[in-house]
């Protein structure tokens, strides 16, 4: 179909979809009311794209529809692949053979946990389309999972309603260039309202397509600050992969990984299970690249993102690649998710830039109140010690830092908020000085 480029208003993409001849389907939502629908009806001429709409929110009312959820769990990859599937394959048998052989079917669905009210439950959800890229094809499918930021309810439901449309717009006019696709999702969209944190595509309509490179996309392109990848190189929701799990992270450029980083992190699980009093396979740990300096400075400094987050995982490695410049954003972001305790394994060197006053510029409450915010979700520093030419070695206890904050690293340091790790000396390399 012919794109659009000029359509950005959601009024005008529900009516254009509302009037196209061959585009009909169904709409099913769980959730937060029917908003994607009601877009659609509010625009116009929703009788010549919508078939049905269905909003089944008592759970054995949605089970006798779509299938026992097993899991209990309703807000789930599971619950909308069942919506999806019902949905598409009713809509075949009922009209598929009564409109224009040129139609091209979908079927949307979403199910979400909004804001409760008088609650401050987690505000998230599935969405997704299997439709058909061109008459009589065989289906192809986009699946989404976002957060909700809005406080008010009737914001999120607002939201919602335009991803929707958003979604099954850019589905139809954006298949051949999915990179479009995935900026395509958050116009009219205001930043902080929402964020997607993983999407797949597959089909016929993304034959070839590279589900890393998507995700990674989503970042880039600021729809969401967080990605993150499994050792199988497969994109994964963050809170199915640290869902009652410790988080540890090693930031870098790894270009390369280097044995040093490899003992890094192999301290930093060992002495953070010890600290935790905790077994090793509760802590997942990350290679976590950053890319925000790089895309506010407009430097090259991600064409290769992909291959390192390739040789990464190929080695054994979760990685995560974030939009959060300063350490205390990446608390604040897994606090969000629930977890409580986190550590960041860091080169003794990184001390300095950590306690640097600079590095917080622009906050009101500049280095305390970063250091507040960082360790208010029961964070720790695991420090890893540096090599000298000359053979000596500087840890977390004996590093010189600035008189002006040598208060608040004993502080830091008393109070086990650091925590200095004892590798092999045979491992260290010694430390390059300028």
């Amino acid at each position: 179909m012919a794109q659009q480029d000029s359509m950005h208003n959601t009024h005008e993409k529900a009516r254009f979809l509302n009037q196209h001849p061959r585009i009909y389907g169904s709409m099913a939502e769980i959730g937060a009311g029917q908003e994607v629908a009601r877009t659609f009806f509010q625009a116009g001429g929703a009788s010549g794209t919508i078939a049905k709409t269905v909003s089944a929110y008592d759970m054995e009312m949605s089970d006798s529809i779509y299938g026992v959820e097993q899991s209990g769990r309703y807000v789930s990859r599971t619950r909308l692949e069942n919506m999806l599937d019902t949905e598409f394959c009713d809509l075949l048998k009922r009209v598929g053979t009564k409109r224009p052989a040129n139609s091209t079917y979908f079927a949307f669905a979403d199910t979400v946990a909004a804001r409760a009210y008088k609650s401050s439950n987690d505000c998230h959800g599935w969405m997704g389309i299997r439709y058909q890229h061109e008459a009589g094809a065989k289906p192809s499918q986009i699946v989404i999972h976002l957060r909700m930021l809005d406080d008010l309810n009737r914001d999120q439901q607002k939201v919602l309603g335009i991803l929707g449309v958003n979604l099954i717009f850019a589905a139809f006019n954006y298949s051949q260039d999915p990179e479009d696709l995935v900026d395509a999702l958050i116009e009219d969209i205001a930043w902080g309202r929402i964020e997607i944190d993983y999407i797949h595509m597959s089909g016929p309509a993304f034959q070839g397509i590279d589900n890393l490179q998507m995700n990674l996309r989503l970042v880039t392109s600021s729809l969401g600050p967080v990605a993150m990848f499994t050792p199988d190189r497969q994109a994964v929701v963050p809170n199915d992969l640290i869902f009652r799990r410790h988080v540890l992270i090693l930031r870098g450029a790894f270009r390369p990984f280097s044995p040093v980083q490899a003992d890094m992190i192999a301290c930093g699980i060992g002495a953070f299970a010890q600290d935790l009093a905790t077994s090793e396979k509760n802590i997942v740990c990350f290679c976590e690249m950053n890319v925000a300096q790089y895309l506010s400075d407009g430097v090259d400094e991600i064409s290769d993102l992909k291959e390192r987050v390739l040789r990464l995982t190929e080695s054994g490695y979760t990685v995560m690649v974030t939009s959060h410049f300063r350490y205390f954003r990446l608390s604040e972001y897994f606090s969000k998710q629930g977890q409580r305790r986190i550590g960041y394994i860091l080169s003794v060197d990184n001390i300095h830039s950590i306690l640097d006053d600079q590095y917080y510029e622009g906050m009101e409450g500049g280095i305390l109140e970063a250091m507040g915010k960082l360790f208010t979700s029961d964070s720790k520093l695991l420090v890893y010690p540096n090599l000298m030419p000359d053979g000596s070695m500087i840890t977390a206890e004996n590093v010189l830092v600035p008189d002006s904050q040598k208060y608040l690293y004993r502080h830091l340091l008393h109070n086990k908020r650091l925590l200095a790790l004892e590798p092999d000396r045979d491992k260290l390399v010694p430390f390059e000085t300028d």
